[in-house]
């Protein structure tokens, strides 16, 4: 079956990108959402009915569905990644077409201006990681912490503090990121940097790492500003989708 550039082999069970040659073999759960979206094209189909459990496995969890969903949308690359659509508060609807507006615009530019774009961007994401690097008192991290997947595979957690009256603040936030990994068994990132701002509202975070051999960036900016702040909830952690 064709979904956007790729063609999913139900029988082998893997996804193959008709324009790179990559192949995947989808995970159980991967499988079982895609699975299910194609036997309900252009339905919504809820979180709990994704990972709904079958004779030889137990149910995902909502966070299990919501990373398969995430992995899938890679897969199908930025052009394509819209054919799953999310319906807020409901879950998730395989389209009949991905949106073509925005990329076939792009098309039109000439070669060398799409180049001139990219090289651009890539610039502009040196600058901030480098800006970012810089922002506590001294060029030194205050912590370095090295996280151990199920895997095996290690992420550096490097947090950076401007003032000696947030550490406390900022080491219980990393505390809680932290735990956000547990049952991680891999993920696309090394470095990951984090700070807190002086008046304590804004947790700063900056991933770094490689996925499908493209370096990817991530910057993510969460406020607070209750009396008893909680930057870090399951929630947010299922939605952003960290680890795979």
């Amino acid at each position: 079956m064709q979904l956007g550039s790729c063609q999913f082999d139900i029988q082998r069970e893997q996804l193959k990108n008709l324009d790179s040659g990559d192949v995947w073999h989808l995970p159980r759960a991967e499988l079982q959402v895609l699975k299910l979206l194609i036997a309900n094209r252009n339905r919504i189909v809820a979180k709990h009915k994704l990972g709904a459990a079958d004779e030889e496995h137990p149910p995902l969890s909502d966070s299990s569905v919501t990373r398969a969903v995430f992995m899938l949308r890679s897969f199908l690359g930025p052009e394509h990644e819209q054919l799953i659509e999310t319906v807020k508060s409901k879950g998730y609807r395989l389209r009949g077409e991905a949106k073509r507006i925005q990329w076939t615009q792009i098309a039109k530019v000439k070669r060398w201006l799409i180049f001139a774009v990219l090289i651009t961007i890539i610039v502009i994401t040196i600058g901030l990681v480098r800006q970012f690097s810089k922002s506590g008192s001294t060029t030194e991290p205050y912590n370095v912490t090295a996280l151990t997947l199920l895997s095996g595979q290690q992420i550096n957690l490097i947090s950076y503090s401007k003032s000696k009256t947030n550490n406390e603040s900022l080491m219980r936030v990393i505390t809680q990121f932290s735990a956000g990994f547990k049952g991680c068994y891999s993920a696309p990132w090394q470095d990951i940097y984090l700070s807190l701002s002086h008046d304590k509202q804004v947790f700063n975070i900056t991933m770094r790492g490689e996925k499908l051999g493209l370096s990817v960036v991530r910057n993510l900016k969460l406020s607070d500003f209750r009396h008893h702040k909680q930057f870090i909830t399951q929630a947010w952690l299922d939605e952003v989708a960290l680890c795979e």
